[in-house]
């Protein structure tokens, strides 16, 4: 059984990152950054980068948490740090938030170059990285939690009877990618399979759940075999003044333009009698930590579900490094603990395991 976060909690996360970084170590953030990071494929769009004014929000929420940093823009600069020596595995720990890189192996770079040269870093292995990268690998590997949306592709052709709505989806990548309303169509199998062959691999279809957008962010609590998940509250996703969402999907314009607001899902379905509000909320914070735990992500993340009105919850994205903007779901959800983005941000560099540094 997992749980939910609490402020002790994040206290707890608080004290153990004053506690590393008191001791001569420094966080080396890499992040890309429009219009300070030189692009390694000219086609790839702004917004999978940090603006100008994300990332100095993000240096001062370090500057207040009193966190010695250093932010560097470039993969190549990290590079040639550690060539340099000025990075180091007995001073440094890194904070990979970049994102270049093809399909299969965006933000894996930096990631990389800590693992090769043993310097401890905050986030996910490239393995994992990897694996929620991939819709279809990712929902292959949750169906024992129950929380998996059924997905057609090239080696599970679909089979069902009369139509289906229907979002042809990438591959790999942001769940909103490509998406806008039009994306949901009324499909037989035949269509869809026709589909996914024409796409020679690029696409999965995945069945269009009517509900709620739900977040919950995840984070890594405990030390040494006690380590764990534990997940805020779920945040509810609402934008055109809908939260329930019968015929829209987050489109890549309004996900590239923050155009949507946060709400607590728990708050919402209360409204709903018939439904049990906190057996809703209990079972999507355990899948969410359980896929978590499956996927064997590290230190922190983010589940990404749509909820029917009765309460199912069904994942269909993962960000193992979800943007902690003041605009985002885990800033919004610790706001409601009372904590502020530097707080968050900075028991998020207590998450990792202190034993082993």
């Amino acid at each position: 059984m997992y749980y939910k976060m609490t402020k002790n909690d994040f206290n707890e996360l608080i004290e153990n990152a004053h506690k590393r970084f008191t001791k001569n170590r420094r966080l080396v953030v890499v992040a890309n950054v429009v219009g300070q990071t030189k692009k390694r494929d000219s086609q790839q769009p702004d917004s999978d980068f940090f603006s100008p004014q994300e990332i100095t929000e993000i240096d001062a929420a370090l500057q207040t948490a009193q966190i010695p940093h250093e932010v560097l823009t470039s993969e190549l600069d990290f590079n040639q740090k550690i060539l340099d020596n000025k990075i180091t595995a007995k001073c440094d720990i890194v904070w990979n938030l970049t994102r270049q890189g093809g399909s299969g192996n965006k933000k894996s770079l930096v990631t990389s170059l800590a693992d090769f040269n043993q310097i401890p870093y905050i986030g996910s292995s490239v393995e994992a990285m990897a694996v929620c990268r991939d819709k279809n690998s990712f929902e292959q590997l949750i169906k024992p939690v129950n929380a998996s949306i059924p997905t057609y592709t090239e080696t599970e052709l679909a089979s069902f009877s009369g139509e289906k709505q229907i979002i042809l989806k990438n591959a790999s990548g942001s769940a909103s990618i490509g998406l806008s309303d039009d994306s949901i169509q009324s499909m037989s199998a035949v269509e869809v399979n026709r589909q996914i062959k024409r796409a020679k691999g690029d696409k999965i279809a995945e069945q269009f759940i009517q509900g709620f957008e739900v977040e919950v962010p995840v984070f890594k609590t405990g030390s040494g075999k006690d380590r764990h998940f534990k997940a805020l509250s779920p945040v509810g996703i609402s934008f055109d003044n809908q939260r329930l969402l019968k015929q829209k999907v987050l489109s890549e314009t309004l996900s590239d333009t923050y155009n949507y607001q946060f709400y607590s899902l728990f708050d919402e379905l209360f409204t709903q009698e018939r439904i049990d509000t906190g057996l809703v909320e209990s079972r999507l914070i355990n899948q969410a930590c359980r896929i978590a735990e499956r996927l064997s992500l590290s230190n922190y993340a983010r589940i990404d579900f749509r909820v029917t009105l009765d309460g199912n919850g069904y994942c269909f994205d993962i960000a193992s490094t979800p943007y902690l903007i003041k605009h985002s779901s885990p800033v919004w959800g610790a706001a409601q603990l009372e904590l502020t983005q530097a707080e968050l941000i900075t028991a998020i560099l207590g998450t990792a395991d202190l034993s082993q540094c």
